[in-house]
Order: C-alpha cells, then structure tokens, then sequence
C-alpha cells in the first residue's frame, strides 16, 4: 500500500474532461433551487452506452435498480453497486460506464442500486435502501462471501456505512469491497479540502459541505454511519481503494486506508496523479477510467474464493 501518486502524466482525454468539468460544475453555487439542474447535468456528464455483450434489466420491487448481466454470466457469484452523486443525484443509468463494464469485465451479474437521494429523503434513508438491497441478495441465495460490494464517491461511502451496519444488525459482510474516491468524512476535515481547490476539476469546498449537510439533515456528520472513515472497521473485509492526488476527498481515501490498515483490515490502495473526482465514470472516454476498473476487477479476482 503506497501514498505515492502514480506519476505518469493524465491523458489527453483526462485533460479534456477535466477542462469542461472546470467550466460545468466548478464555478456553479447551488442551492436547494438548483438540484434539478445538478441531476440533469449528471445524466449528460456520465451518460454512457452498454459496451457489446451486455444486458440491462430493470428491477423495481421489493427494491429499486437494474441487473447488468454480461453474456454467460457465472452463477452464484454477484456484485452490489451503489452509485456517486453527493447522495443529491445519480442513479443506476448515469453509472453504466462503471458497472457495464465491471460485469463484462469480472463475469459476472452487478446489480446497481437506485437508492432515494436527499434533500427530499436524508439520511438514514439512502443506508436503509443499501440494507434492504444486501438482505434482498442474501434471501435470493448469494452466500455474503460470494457478493462483492463497489461504489463511487457518495457510493464508496454508503458502501463502507453499509459494512458498519451489517455488522451493527449481525448480518454477515461481503468477500470484498472496492470503492473509488469515497466520500467516506461529510464533516470534510481532510486536508486536501482546502490544498486541492485549484487542482480539483470537479468541486470547490462549499459544493461539498452542502451536499453533506443535505444528506445529514439532522445527524451528526461525524456519524460512523454517515461517515464512516469515523467507524470501528475491524473485521470489515478486503478493501480496494482507488483515488486521485488532485480531488478534494483525496484525504477520505488515504485516511481510511490507514486507519482500516491499523484494524486489521487488508488494504489495496491506488493513489492516481492528475485526475478528475471519481473518473471511472467516464470509463470508454478516459483511458485512465477503463484501467481503473480493469485493475480493480483483476484486485477482486485475485482474491481467495470459496
């Protein structure tokens, strides 16, 4: 495990993106006015198209979301997504770029949560979905050491809370967890909250904290279950952890990493030089986001299986 940034220089295609985002997103002061705006501006950014060879089927009860299921998909085994987005936007179809190809890629069935999003439904109820999709798996059969659980940013972060949970109600936890630029402090304490705010392509420091204090509500943001870089994470399993040198969550990464490391807990941890907030999205555009997912996919499958 290495802090060290990977210093090869981002793509052309990184760049690019990273210059629009800079001009869409970074100088934009939202309000609770503007999250209709904020959402349809996800849907365009991260718009994405099944790669060959993959399905999508829609599931709306007893939870939300879509299976991505890739051509003779290996039986028993499955990963849960849990999408980014501020838990203010995103949803199962703005993350295609990522679970597309992690179900290509790994074999295997990924099922992508469409969990409720704040301000209309705050905290707890982005966790309750996340515990209502991994009982829903667990009753369909998967054994927990055969489901392996993924997100980005917000995602990343509801993933680990959703670890800290189960543990919480006896509920047995995934074989492992792979998560890119979790968002895992909402009382964003990290230092690259303030060092990044001209290296960040995506967000200022106030677009941030709004959106913590949006899914919050009335919780403590310092909450393990809101923030779960703030948990007990002994006994969680192996966490793939990717992040960039250059995002203002960079210290959400590197921070959990150390203290997961000092619990006990296998680490793998990337740390990327350059790149926009949770690039993976832009997987099929961006090169460093399709081997972002091809190195994480071969991290999972490297494991010990059962």
């Amino acid at each position: 495990m290495s802090r060290r940034p990977h210093r090869t220089m981002p793509s052309p295609q990184a760049r690019l993106i990273a210059r629009g985002l800079r001009r869409l997103i970074k100088p934009r002061r939202f309000t609770r006015k503007d999250i209709p705006l904020v959402r349809a501006l996800m849907h365009t950014l991260t718009r994405a198209r099944l790669p060959a060879g993959v399905t999508a089927e829609r599931v709306k009860a007893p939870v939300r979301g879509e299976w991505l299921r890739p051509q003779q998909a290996r039986r028993g085994r499955v990963l849960l997504y849990l999408h980014g987005g501020g838990y203010i936007c995103g949803a199962p179809r703005t993350h295609r770029a990522i679970t597309a190809r992690l179900a290509k890629r790994l074999g295997i069935a990924v099922f992508a949560l469409d969990y409720r999003l704040a301000p209309e439904h705050p905290y707890p109820a982005a966790l309750e979905d996340a515990l209502a999709a991994w009982r829903w798996l667990l009753g369909r059969g998967y054994r927990a050491d055969r489901i392996w659980l993924a997100g980005d940013s917000a995602g990343g972060g509801l993933a680990l809370a959703l670890m800290l949970a189960a543990q919480r109600d006896g509920l047995p936890l995934p074989g492992a967890c792979a998560v890119f630029s979790p968002w895992t402090d909402l009382a964003c304490t990290g230092t690259a909250i303030e060092e990044n705010i001209d290296r960040c392509a995506w967000f200022m420091p106030a677009q941030v904290r709004f959106a913590a204090g949006l899914y919050a509500g009335t919780t403590a943001t310092t909450d393990p279950l809101v923030s779960p870089l703030y948990g007990d994470l002994t006994g969680l399993p192996p966490l793939i952890l990717h992040a960039s040198d250059s995002e203002l969550l960079r210290d959400d990464t590197l921070r959990l990493a150390e203290r997961a490391g000092a619990a006990g807990v296998p680490v793998t941890l990337k740390l990327w030089h350059g790149l926009p907030h949770a690039w993976p999205n832009f997987a099929g555009l961006m090169p460093e986001g399709d081997a972002c997912l091809n190195e994480a996919a071969d991290a999972l499958l490297a494991l010990p299986t059962r």
